[in-house]
C-alpha cells in the first residue's frame, strides 16, 4: 500500500489540521534548534484568538510594506483567513515561536503553482523580539521545506522597492529579476497598489520580483 502523499494533499492536511485538539505539526529552526513555525489555523471553527491578535497588530504596524494598506482589525483577520487563505490551495502561513512559545514572527507560502512547481514567499513580518539573524534562519527553514516537502523547485519573492527588506532577502539568497512600476488604487478605507507597466512612479517605489538561488554561507 503506498501511503504517500504530493505536496499539495500535505498543505491541505496541514491547514486542515491546525487548530485541531490533535499533536500538531511544527517545524524546528536552527541547528541547534531556535525557533518553531506551526500552521496558523484558517477555519473559522478553529482560529486561535492569539494568533488574530499578532496577525492583526503586526500587519497594522508595517502597514507600508503590503500592497494593500488598511487598518486591520481581529474580525477583518478572521474572515480573511477563513475566505481567502483556507480554502486556498497554493496558499499557507506558520507562527513562529521561540522555544518558550512566545510568538514573534509570522511566514508563508503563496501563488503555489503545483503543476509548475513554482511558489512564493509571502508575508515575512517579524513583530516581537527575536535573537539576531533568527529570521534568516526562519525564510531558509521555510523555502528549504517548500523545496524537500511540497516539491516545489522555483521560488521567489515580491516586494515593495521602499522597503528595506529588500536587502534581506538577497541577504537570505534571492536575486532581482525586474522591477515593476505600481498603480495606485484609492478605495474606500484602502489604498491598494497593482502592478502596471504604464504606471508613473508617483508614489516613489515599484514592485521588485526577487529569484530564490539558494542559500548563501553567512
Amino acid at each position: 500500500m503506498n501511503l504517500a502523499i504530493d505536496g499539495k494533499e500535505l498543505l491541505a492536511v496541514l491547514k486542515g489540521a491546525a487548530g485541531g485538539p490533535r499533536l500538531q505539526l511544527t517545524i524546528p529552526v536552527g541547528r541547534p534548534v531556535q525557533a518553531l513555525m506551526r500552521p496558523i489555523a484558517t477555519r473559522r471553527d478553529a482560529l486561535n484568538p492569539s494568533d488574530l491578535r499578532c496577525l492583526t497588530e503586526w500587519r497594522n504596524q508595517f502597514l507600508a510594506s503590503f500592497l494593500t494598506e488598511f487598518e486591520a482589525t481581529t474580525e477583518r483577520t478572521a474572515r480573511w483567513l477563513a475566505e481567502h487563505v483556507d480554502p486556498h490551495p497554493g496558499k499557507i502561513l506558520f507562527m513562529v515561536e521561540d522555544l518558550t512559545r512566545q510568538s514573534f514572527a509570522y511566514v508563508g507560502l503563496d501563488q503555489i503553482d503545483w503543476d509548475s512547481g513554482f511558489g512564493e514567499a509571502d508575508a515575512i513580518v517579524r513583530g516581537g523580539p527575536a535573537p539576531k539573524g533568527s529570521m534568516t534562519l526562519v525564510l531558509q527553514t521555510l523555502l528549504a521545506w517548500a523545496h524537500t516537502a511540497l516539491g516545489l523547485e522555483s521560488l521567489a519573492v515580491r516586494v515593495r522597492s521602499n522597503n528595506s527588506a529588500v536587502q534581506f532577502y538577497e541577504k537570505c539568497g534571492f536575486v532581482e529579476a525586474r522591477r515593476v512600476p505600481l498603480r495606485r488604487i484609492e478605495e474606500p478605507g484602502m489604498i491598494r497598489y497593482v502592478e502596471d507597466p504604464a504606471a508613473r512612479e508617483a508614489h516613489g517605489f515599484e514592485l521588485v520580483h526577487l529569484d530564490y538561488r539558494g542559500p548563501r554561507n553567512l
